[in-house]
């Protein structure tokens, strides 16, 4: 019986052992139940992270990230591709090792910015080729880190080249004459009115009609008066300089404004252009030509109606000398 007593310490000190050793065995488990969750985890997430790369890596629009000094982070190969080099002539170059210095200062303001406000900004931007200009939309958009700070900034670009194409067509059919390729008479009013406020007086006008073309038009076809439309249209241009507006205003009337030139200068454009077109020797092709010119002060809208005035006794007078 007291050898009992003396054991029962030992007993319930194995006993407590035993339990602790149990618990202990729980949490390893617990432990290693939580590591292989952890586990596969990680293994998704880089799994996740491999297809993303994938999908960067082989995105058709160019996608790019920064450091906060300009050096590039990540690249992909659309980006490599559009601007003409190797992946590993980019990643960690600085945006001026890829493009000319005003236009890597240009990007760079605005990743910048970017940098330093957190915000997202889209911005333009015209990759000039050889065989011509790429045009991208832009979207710059900071990463942050855990403690809310921009780390670094991507950029995911859309090329608009054909968009801006279809821009810069639509801009020209706006202030462009179809047929000829001249000035319109939309463009040539606002052109007028802008003279009107500046300081480019004298502004001399020359207004011109084509003789006959409703004959020609009877007689040979459409095909035949819209042909010498372009070739008067082509003497024009040829006739004055490039800093004049020449522009097909009606049917078959042109209209000149010569910026800075006076009557002596006017005459002499309208005495070219008479002489470019007696060298055609063309027996259809007959201008009647109209003068003013519109001095400090004066109402351009009048000077040009001097013009045309001047076009039409013109035409008179032609006629008189063709009977």
């Amino acid at each position: 019986m007291d050898r009992l007593k003396k054991n029962a310490p030992q007993h319930k000190a194995r006993v407590h052992l035993g339990d602790e050793l149990q618990v202990l065995r729980r949490r390893l488990a617990e432990l290693e139940d939580v590591m292989a969750e952890n586990l596969q985890k990680v293994e998704a997430l880089q799994e996740s992270e491999r297809n993303y790369r994938i999908l960067l890596d082989e995105s058709s629009d160019p996608i790019f990230t920064f450091y906060p000094d300009g050096q590039y982070r990540y690249v992909n190969n659309a980006f490599a591709e559009g601007v003409g080099r190797k992946l590993n002539e980019i990643i960690g170059k600085k945006i001026w090792d890829v493009f000319p210095k005003d236009e890597a200062d240009k990007r760079y303001a605005v990743v910048k910015w970017v940098f330093e406000n957190g915000l997202t900004k889209v911005i333009e931007v015209r990759v000039p080729k050889p065989d011509g200009d790429t045009y991208y939309l832009t979207t710059v958009k900071p990463i942050l880190n855990a403690q809310n700070e921009v780390e670094s900034v991507i950029c995911i670009s859309k090329e608009i080249t054909e968009r801006k194409r279809m821009e810069q067509e639509l801009q020209h059919l706006s202030t462009h004459d179809i047929l000829t390729g001249l000035y319109n008479r939309n463009f040539f009013e606002v052109e007028m009115a802008r003279l009107q406020l500046g300081r480019q007086f004298p502004v001399s006008f020359v207004v011109a009609d084509v003789d006959n073309l409703k004959t020609v038009n009877d007689r040979y076809g459409h095909s035949a008066g819209d042909a010498l439309i372009c070739k008067v249209a082509q003497q024009l241009q040829k006739s004055f300089r490039a800093e004049d507006i020449v522009a097909r205003i009606g049917g078959d009337e042109f209209a000149v404004l010569l910026p800075q030139t006076d009557e002596t200068a006017a005459q002499a454009a309208v005495d070219r252009l008479r002489k470019n077109l007696a060298s055609l020797d063309d027996p259809l092709l007959g201008l009647s030509i109209g003068l003013a010119v519109g001095r400090e002060n004066s109402n351009l809208s009048d000077v040009m109606r001097m013009a045309d005035d001047r076009m039409y006794q013109d035409k008179v007078a032609r006629k008189k000398t063709h009977r």
